[in-house]
């Protein structure tokens, strides 16, 4: 019994991104002009480049996911044994450095939102704010309340 949390192999990936239209249109157009916008095509594979962080200038490759497979790559690094059912913003953490998609925040939080052990068991930390209770008006000027 091993669990691996990433079973998704390279040539599963290209293989799912020549099946996904918009992939192709993006292919296509960085064909035609490969020095203009952030894609990359390297060994028949599309990638994203991004910033490693805000204030960088280094740029890293991350996979650019066909929507085919982003249900599958959340179930295995989210809802697998070894994913551990995190929340939205280290789920997104575990993702951000090897793969990208189009609104890839708003699709892991869909699917947090939506996984329905993290919904049973996942209870509130914050205290319910409490009954709100009318205070008694004072009957004349320098009365005390309360």
């Amino acid at each position: 019994n091993s669990y691996t949390c990433n079973q998704f192999d390279v040539k599963q990936i290209k293989s799912e991104q020549a099946k996904d239209p918009v992939i192709q249109k993006k292919v296509k157009e960085f064909q035609q002009n490969p020095t203009r916008g952030s894609l990359v095509l390297h060994d028949g594979l599309l990638y994203k480049l991004m910033p490693m962080n805000l204030r960088s200038i280094t740029k890293v490759k991350l996979i650019y996911i066909p929507s085919s497979m982003i249900n599958s790559l959340l179930k295995a690094y989210h809802s697998d044994p070894l994913g551990g059912h995190f929340g939205i913003r280290r789920t997104y953490y575990k993702l951000k450095n090897k793969y990208w998609w189009p609104d890839m925040k708003q699709s892991i939080a869909q699917f947090i939102k939506s996984c329905l052990p993290c919904q049973q068991y996942n209870v509130s930390r914050f205290k319910k704010p409490g009954l709100l209770c009318p205070l008694e008006t004072p009957a004349g000027p320098f009365q005390l309340i309360g």
